[in-house]
This record gives C-alpha cells, sequence and structure tokens, in this order.
C-alpha cells in the first residue's frame, strides 16, 4: 500500500497552494493524494482515524492569520494541529519552488524530545535522492540551528541534543551544517528568517506540549510559526508519549 498526503484544500488561492505543495510531496515521497474538502461540519475524530488506517504520511493544510483569506487561521488550525498523531505541514499562499524541500531547518532546544524532529529532517534528503535522482546529492542540506546558551545547564541540555541528532545523521550518512548562534530570543523565529534567506527550504517544529502562563496571556509560540509572514512551509509535530526518546 503506497503513502497518503491528505491535503485540505478548495478553490481559494489558499486551497490551491495547498494543492500544489501536496503535489511536491507525492512526488518526493511516492506517495497518493487525499484531497479534503472541510467545513465547520467536518468530523475531526473521524479524519484522523481514516487518515491513520489509511496510511496517511502526512496532512497538508493552508493557514492564515485571517479567517476571512483562509478556512484556517492560526487559532483553529493550533487546535487541529494539537489533536494530530499525524504530522501536518502548513502553508501559506506561495506555490513550492521546481527544487522546494532541498534544504531542512532543524532548530533544537533544550526540550530532548526535540530529538524526534530529526528523523522527520532526514526523510526529506533520503528520499529526494531515491525518487527524484535528477537531483544532485550536494543539493540537499540538514541546516541545524541552536542557542549557545551562557547558563551551563542549558548548554549543555542543547548539546546533548546536538550530540544525538548528529551522530544519527552521520549513520544515515545525510549531509548537514552546524548554526551556532547566542542572544537570540526564540530558536525557532530564527529558523523562520534563516528559512527565508535559503532557497528551497522548509523547517521542522516541536508543537508546545504544556502552555505556561506566559503563553496563555500572550499565546505560544505556535502562533508565530503557523501561518508565519514569512511564508515558510513548516512540518509540524507533536510530541509523542510512545516514543522513547533518550534523555541525559
Amino acid at each position: 500500500m503506497k503513502n497518503i498526503i491528505a491535503v485540505f484544500t478548495d478553490d481559494s488561492a489558499y486551497g490551491k497552494v495547498a494543492l500544489a505543495h501536496a503535489q511536491k510531496l507525492a512526488q518526493i515521497f511516492n506517495a497518493e493524494i487525499n484531497t479534503i474538502i472541510f467545513t465547520e461540519k467536518t468530523n475531526l475524530r473521524t479524519v484522523f482515524s481514516a487518515a491513520e488506517e489509511n496510511n496517511t504520511l502526512c496532512f497538508v493544510m493552508p493557514v492564515n492569520q485571517l479567517r476571512k483569506k483562509c478556512f484556517f487561521n492560526v487559532k483553529n488550525a493550533r487546535k487541529w494541529i494539537r489533536k494530530s498523531r499525524i504530522p501536518v505541514l502548513t502553508v501559506g499562499n506561495v506555490k513550492p519552488e521546481e527544487n522546494g524541500y532541498q534544504q531542512i531547518i532543524l532548530p533544537l532546544d533544550i526540550n530532548c524530545k526535540d530529538k524526534e524532529l530529526a528523523l522527520w529532517a532526514s526523510y526529506f534528503p533520503a528520499y529526494i535522492q531515491k525518487n527524484c535522482p535528477q537531483i544532485s546529492k550536494d543539493n540537499l542540506l540538514l541546516h541545524i540551528i541552536y542557542n549557545q546558551y551562557k547558563n551551563e545547564l542549558l548548554r549543555q541540555k542543547v548539546e546533548n541534543n546536538i550530540s544525538f541528532v548528529t551522530k544519527m545523521f552521520d549513520n544515515l550518512e545525510v549531509s548537514y551544517k552546524l548554526h551556532t548562534f547566542t542572544n537570540i530570543d526564540n530558536i525557532h523565529t530564527l529558523g523562520l528568517k534563516m528559512a527565508k534567506k535559503t532557497e528551497n527550504s522548509i523547517m521542522l517544529f516541536l508543537m508546545t506540549e504544556h502552555y505556561s502562563l506566559i503563553d496563555l496571556l500572550f499565546g505560544p509560540i505556535d502562533n508565530t510559526i503557523l501561518g508565519n509572514k514569512e511564508q515558510i512551509p513548516v512540518l509540524c509535530l507533536n510530541p509523542r508519549e510512545d516514543t522513547l526518546v533518550l534523555c541525559r
């Protein structure tokens, strides 16, 4: 059975862009496309169950800050994504380039569950080499970005993640580059800016597992990442409770 890319689409500009991204992913992963016309009456439980039963690889969801431009605004997209066990690619109003998804932006921070993003990051160059042989391996690169904290404990947590991920990429023979930064506000918003400067890029993001008081008052970082102004496609994953993640 082939993998399936499930895409939420309609006749809007955002819906058409989402379909274009789904077609690009289907080419990379040699998958079939399942189009879903989403309305207020759509039963989320039915969508989730069908996706898991039908070997769905990921969802593609168009997201905008404003509901009038797109069915999924940031708020309802975030609520929907947090319930999904399957990764969700959020896209804006920019179609993928011909050589899209060749540059992978992977922000790593102190959360040991950030490691869950690494395997998905490695899938893109691996499947592109397999299913798109016309693309040179030299054009495929994972960009690992991280904050070099002054605090010893925080810095060690990040370095543990970096060590784990780079060893895995070395074993998988995946090309990567380390980017170190200091005195930054947020590694994920920095990742969006870097992706904007990097052609053919996609960023990976681990959804916030538990909201803090600050998140509840001012909104979680998820709101900035989803429907981002940079129009960068972002692959969103939820931390999995049934997956063992090594922590040190």
